[in-house]
């Protein structure tokens, strides 16, 4: 509106000018025609007054009556002088109206343009919204359509499922109407999602298939000892009044020791070296660990970091974990030794209770540790363990009390 008003301005100003020019001569006509009147009134009312001296000076009539002449045309001519002044004024006056009256019916019909265009405008622009939006949502509805297509062919098979089922398809005998276009879509979507997988890979994966070296020939008999850190040698506890503070499991430095006679030390932890390293360092001071695994060397399966024991580069037969976290083992349960998790509790004795069943398992050279594990199925294998030997102490008590026995009758 403020462009159209000031469109208005600017014609009325034109029409100012223009009617202010064409009226410019006849008020400078006008107005000299004045002035001249006005002298010609003031030389008029001289001679009148000449006239009248004259006429008292002369002599008066019988009657008393002096003679006087008809008055003045001069007398006239200046009452008159003004009137095409009045006129001339009355016509500026006229002609400026209209000016001003052509100005506003000038930006009236700007403003009635100006509108009408504005109008055409939001018009076009309201088509081109509804065309976007309806746009918008074609893509919406498709895009949710294909998310839901390819998810369930995602949840429903495998990739290499997938890959079968199309191969299946592609058989002249298992056609379909549609086929020729649901074998390339289904195509590029396993390549697609076979792409992806490997991606994943690389992130969820250890980054080696063999994290450990391999053994020297005269060394192929060692056993491997893989313990898991936290809840298992040491625990991390924070209070608001200390803060972060880590606390050594009872009997792990001697566990250690003893361990490192007779297996390959190996710590495996889902935690960062940073935070790693400066606890091994104090627990271990006497590097009886050889090698230390961290968080990168663990594979990331359903939000848990798993110790996936095929990558260590040792025959599974003669490698133990020992480890207190439930989802640790989760890949190869047959090898793992189940600790209690110790939160900081008095009187735990679980790793030199756990003494005793390694030295034995490496002084009678089980061939399948697996199977020994198997054995202590469903129990906490340090008390099992304890109570089996125990049985087995009275066991052999009870036979050389026998035997004695015999021997003195």
């Amino acid at each position: 509106m403020q462009h159209i008003f000031s469109r208005g301005l600017q014609a009325g100003r034109r029409l100012l000018r223009t009617g202010i020019c064409s009226e410019s001569n006849t008020c400078k006509r006008q107005l000299s025609d004045g002035v001249k009147s006005r002298n010609s009134s003031t030389t008029s009312s001289s001679s009148t007054a000449e006239q009248a001296a004259s006429r008292k000076a002369a002599p008066q009539n019988a009657n008393g009556s002096s003679n006087t002449g008809p008055p003045s045309s001069n007398s006239s001519s200046s009452a008159t002088g003004a009137v095409p002044t009045m006129e001339a004024s009355s016509r500026l006056k006229a002609s400026m109206q209209k000016s001003i009256e052509a100005a506003q019916e000038a930006a009236a019909q700007a403003a009635s343009s100006e509108a009408g265009a504005g109008a055409q405008e939001a018009a076009g622009d309201g088509r081109a919204m509804r065309m976007l939006s309806r746009a918008g949502n074609t893509l919406l509805l498709a895009g949710l359509g294909g998310t839901a297509y390819f998810g369930y062919y995602t949840l429903r098979y495998k990739t290499e499922d997938m890959q079968n089922l199309i191969d299946q398809r592609k058989k002249t005998e298992n056609e379909f109407p549609g086929s020729s276009v649901w074998l390339p879509v289904m195509s590029w979507y396993v390549d697609q999602r076979r792409q992806l997988e490997e991606t994943v890979k690389k992130y969820s994966d250890p980054p080696s298939e063999h994290l450990l070296p391999d053994l020297p020939l005269h060394a192929r008999h060692v056993r491997t000892l893989v313990i898991d850190l936290d809840d298992t040698l040491i625990h991390s506890d924070w209070t608001r009044g200390r803060g972060w503070r880590t606390f050594k499991r009872p009997g792990a430095e001697d566990f250690l020791r003893q361990m490192a006679q007779y297996y390959e030390l190996v710590v495996y932890t889902d935690q960062l070296p940073t935070y790693a390293d400066p606890i091994l360092d104090r627990l271990d001071p006497q590097r009886f660990i050889q090698y230390r695994l961290y968080r990168d060397s663990t594979q990331y399966i359903n939000g848990k970091h798993v110790r996936n024991l095929n990558y260590l580069n040792r025959d599974l037969e003669k490698v133990l974990l020992i480890t207190a976290n439930p989802d640790a083992h989760a890949l190869q349960p047959d090898n793992a030794v189940k600790l209690k998790p110790w939160k900081l509790e008095a009187g735990d004795t679980a790793l030199l209770d756990l003494i005793p069943l390694l030295e034995q398992v490496f002084r009678t050279n089980v061939p399948d540790v697996r199977a020994m594990v198997r054995s202590f199925e469903g129990q906490d294998i340090p008390s099992a363990y304890r109570e089996r030997m125990a049985r087995m102490r009275q066991q052999r008590t009870a036979e050389r009390r026998g035997f004695l026995g015999s021997l003195r009758r």
